[in-house]
This record gives structure tokens, C-alpha cells and sequence, in this order.
């Protein structure tokens, strides 16, 4: 069997060709790779689903002339950006991108109607800014009417599913993750959709991951040259579709770290986590396939690197990843700590700038900002510690101590971030495949067309297939005092920014 899987990152789409042998053997080939098109539409920093859409169907005809047929094609992106089509006129509206500012003081509007620890207890949502309600407030204030007539709410992934099979549906992990769907009732909250004026019409069926919606619409596959094509929902919330390529073995209690852009520190349950605990960690509780839940906690991450390695680029620093993960193994351990959730690391100007002068502002030494090594190694470092306080939450809500933490995806290749993590979370790490939400979706492909039967038989594809590294901890003394450190700065910074708060709104 042979699948298209469609990863869709926000920096980048990766397109893989999935071969399933009889053997239950898994091979990953990539057939392309693309920076994720962005336009300025309507006023708003939009994802170009159109463009790339093109590119996909260019991949599935390219394959087709070489002869290379495909039996399932399925994608995975990242959440909460939706797209309106018009059932009537066929037309569809470009997904605003997360980080738009349209969302500009949306939690407020939020709040006015429905406290968010009412919003949690019935979506199991963490608060934030940038979720598909606080987005649709955002568009309902914009287009008034926007929402009624025969229109549908696609996410990212679904829609771009949509045009290939002609199927409005959503899949559970990305509908779960929207802050509109009820986990405890299985179906989306009609009652909050009421009070915050959301016509209940715009939301499509939802399908749990592994569901073969139909296949590629007939005069689309006439017109790329290929035959029948069954379409199946992998979990579109990449993370989820990651989860499912965990390489976890029986017997030990474990957790995920997914790491990209952004980390997802993860727990695979049956059911989800303590409310009271889970609203007061921020953590999340969302659908995974197999009927189980991801508990999760966002970690600002790579973004940080990325963003400094952009800057250090324009002032002719063009330093390649790998580059920047040697100079950071020889800076100076525990020079300074940053907290990555800060505000102002959410998309600045400069990221390196802003760094330096978070670290000054903090009371700490800045390294220069041509120190790219001590900068990145800074960055490593409160990742880890961030990590490992994620977990110790993750652990709390759940009631469940962690034996081993798996971390998959690109970042995995960072043996210094491995050792770290290790270190700072005291526990065995073990690496799982590089690519995990693309080989997630791959696996869900081969399980919604029959060709593997359970999830215990998809993780013994995923064993099968990946080579895993495992780091012991092995400066736990000297990381447990930092993370003390860390802690207390963290405190130190929080209750700064509230007494900055106030000041600034006493002077207003």
C-alpha cells in the first residue's frame, strides 16, 4: 500500500510517499518539500491553501507520469485557523494565519460572556488568544453576516481535504483543540455556540483520525492522471498524528515530548485529566485516534532559534542549524535563563535583541548579540527547564509518575537538547522518529484502508522502523539546583510584569 501524506508545518509543507509493505514494514520517501505560502489578503496574513493545494496535486501528477500510483492520500497541519465555505457559491475564504493580529484583545471579548474556567470544565481548552473562538469573535466582528447563509467551518487541514475529495467533515483531534467542541458530550457545545452568537449550522461532522471519508473527487483524478484514491483523516492536529508514532514500549509508564516550532510536552490517556488541576496548569485535553485523550502543555520553543538564526542571516551570519548546535555544546553552561512564554519573544522585530534585552532586564548578563553559541545555548537551556516544569504538571493532573519521556520530531536531532532534557527532567529519554507527525498520518492511512488492524500493531510498525538513542541523566544534582533557580526567577519576572502592570495602569 501506498499513501500520500501531506505534513503541514507553519514554516514549511513536507510531502512524503508512504509505502506499506507486506510485512508490515514501513518505508518514508519524501517527495517534496515547500515553505508554507503566506499572503496579505483581505487585510489579514493568511495561509494560501490554494497555492498549496496546487503544489500537491503537481506532486500526485508528477508521481502518476513516473508511474507511481498512490491508494490514500490524508493531511495533518497545525490547529485552530479555519477557513468559511459557501455551499452555495462553492467559494472559500483563506485561513488568518494565527499570529494575525486580528486577535487583539479578544480574550476580553471573550471573557465578557463566558468565564474561562466555564470554558474549560466543558471544552477542556486552555486560555488563549489565538483560538478558533477568540478567531471567529474576531471575523464575526469583521463580517457581520459572515457566518449564515450555507456556510461550513473547515480547519486548515480539513479544507485542503475538502478540495481534494469534495467531503465537508472535521476530524476529532482538530475540532477538539477549537475550544468550541464539548469533551465530556463528544459533539460540539451548542450552548456556547448560542451564547456567543455562532450560527450551530456552520459546524461540520466531526470523524475520529482513521476515517476513510471517500476518495479523490472523479474529475480531479481525471485531471492528475490517476485512479481511485481513497481520502483518509489522519489526526489533522499534527501533534496528535505524532502521538500515534510514539515508539512506546509496554510496561513503562511514559510521556512525549513532539518537538518543531513549538514543544508539546504529552500524555497519551483514556480519559481526560483532572479539570481543577488541568485549568490551573493551562494544560489541554484534546481527541486522539483510538479514543484516547492528549493531555498536553504548549512550550514555546524552536521559534526562538529560528527567528535569531532569520536575524543573524540579514547581518550576513548565515549559520546552518547544525552550525549553531556546535557553538552552543562550547558556550558557557547556565549563563543566563529566559523565560519562554514571555510576551514580547511572541513575534518580534528581533528576536535576538529582544533576548539581550530581556536578559538585561532580568538582571542578568547579555552575551553580544553576535554571540550566536551562548545565545542559542541560553535558549536550549530554558527549554529544557520549561520541559521539565511542563511535566511536573502534566504528572500532577494526571496522577501518573513518568518512567520514560520519548521526544519525537525535528528537534530530536539535537543530542545537547536530548542531554539536557534528560538532565533536567531526571529521566531516561529516549528519541522516536524524526518525522513523527508524518509517519503518524501514514500509520492512520494504513489503518483507515484495513492494512493494520489495531494501535498496538501500528506501534510495532513504528518500533520497527526507527532507530532510538537513549540519554541518561547525568548532571541531575547540578540541573535540580537550577531548576530551583529557574523557579524562583520565574516568580521574580511574573510578579515584575504585574507590578509593571498596575504602574501602567494607574498612570492611564
Amino acid at each position: 500500500m501506498r499513501s500520500l501524506v501531506v505534513d503541514i508545518g507553519s514554516s514549511n509543507v513536507k510531502v512524503y510517499l508512504a509505502e506499506l509493505h507486506a510485512d508490515k514494514v514501513l518505508e518514508m520517501k519524501e517527495a517534496d518539500r515547500f515553505a508554507t505560502e503566506r499572503s496579505f489578503y483581505l487585510g489579514h496574513l493568511s495561509t494560501d491553501i490554494f497555492a498549496i493545494y496546487d503544489r500537491i496535486c503537481r506532486v500526485v501528477m508528477s508521481l502518476a507520469k513516473q508511474g507511481v500510483s498512490i491508494d490514500s492520500i490524508g493531511i495533518d497541519s497545525w490547529c485552530s485557523d479555519f477557513g468559511i465555505l459557501d455551499l452555495d457559491s462553492g467559494s472559500i475564504s483563506m485561513p488568518v494565519f494565527y499570529r494575525d493580529g486580528r486577535t487583539a484583545g479578544a480574550l476580553e471579548k471573550v471573557e465578557a460572556v463566558m468565564g474561562y474556567e466555564e470554558i474549560y470544565r466543558r471544552t477542556g481548552q486552555r486560555k488563549l488568544k489565538d483560538s478558533t473562538l477568540c478567531q471567529l469573535l474576531a471575523y464575526m466582528e469583521e463580517y457581520p453576516q459572515g457566518l449564515w447563509g450555507s456556510k461550513k467551518l473547515l480547519f486548515l487541514g480539513d479544507m485542503l481535504m475538502y478540495l481534494f475529495t469534495g467531503v465537508a467533515c472535521s476530524e476529532l483531534s482538530v475540532a477538539s483543540y477549537s475550544q468550541l467542541y464539548n469533551m465530556q458530550k463528544g459533539e460540539w457545545d451548542f450552548y456556547m455556540l448560542a451564547r456567543y452568537g455562532i450560527p450551530e449550522e456552520i459546524m461540520p461532522p466531526v470523524v475520529p483520525p482513521g476515517t476513510r471519508v471517500g476518495t479523490i473527487r472523479e474529475d480531479l483524478a481525471r485531471y492528475l492522471g490517476i485512479g481511485r484514491v481513497s481520502a483518509v483523516m489522519p489526526a489533522v492536529h499534527d501533534t496528535a498524528s505524532a502521538g500515534t508514532a510514539v515508539p512506546a514500549e509496554a510496561g513503562k509508564t511514559w510521556a512525549f515530548l513532539a518537538t518543531g516550532s513549538w514543544f508539546l510536552m504529552s500524555m497519551e490517556l483514556d480519559a481526560p485529566a483532572d479539570a481543577g488541576k488541568s485549568y490551573r496548569y493551562q494544560l489541554s485535553n484534546t481527541g486522539m485516534a483510538f479514543g484516547k485523550v492528549l493531555l498536553k502543555k504548549n512550550i514555546t520553543a524552536m521559534w526562538l532559534v529560528q527567528e535569531c538564526k532569520k536575524r543573524w542571516k540579514e547581518r550576513g551570519l548565515n549559520y546552518e542549524y547544525g552550525e549553531l548546535k556546535e557553538m552552543a555544546y562550547r558556550a558557557e553552561p547556565f549563563r543566563g535563563m529566559i523565560d519562554t512564554e514571555y510576551e514580547g519573544f511572541r513575534n518580534p522585530e528581533d528576536m535576538v535583541q529582544e533576548i539581550c534585552s530581556y536578559l538585561k532586564n532580568t538582571g542578568q548578563e547579555a552575551p553580544g548579540e553576535e554571540d550566536a553559541g551562548q545565545i542559542v545555548r541560553i535558549i536550549y537551556e530554558s527549554i529544557a527547564l520549561r520541559s521539565a516544569e511542563a511535566l511536573d504538571m502534566l504528572e500532577d493532573a494526571a496522577g501518573r509518575m513518568i518512567e520514560v519521556l520519548y521526544v519525537i520530531g525535528g528537534a530530536n536531532r539535537i543530542e545537547l537538547l536530548n542531554q539536557f532534557l534528560a538532565d533536567a527532567t531526571g529521566l531516561a529519554v529516549k528519541t522516536g522518529p524524526s518525522e513523527a507527525s508524518a509517519v503518524g498520518n501514514a500509520l492512520l492511512q494504513a489503518y483507515g484502508t484495513g492494512m493494520v488492524a489495531s494501535q498496538q500493531e501500528l506501534r510495532s510498525v513504528s518500533q520497527a522502523m526507527c532507530q532510538t538513542e537513549e540519554y541518561q541523566p547525568r548532571d541531575a544534582g547540578q540541573w535540580k539546583k537550577r531548576r530551583g533557580e529557574y523557579e524562583r526567577f520565574k516568580a521574580d519576572t511574573d510578579n515584575r510584569a504585574i507590578y509593571e502592570d498596575r504602574k501602567d495602569r494607574c498612570k492611564s
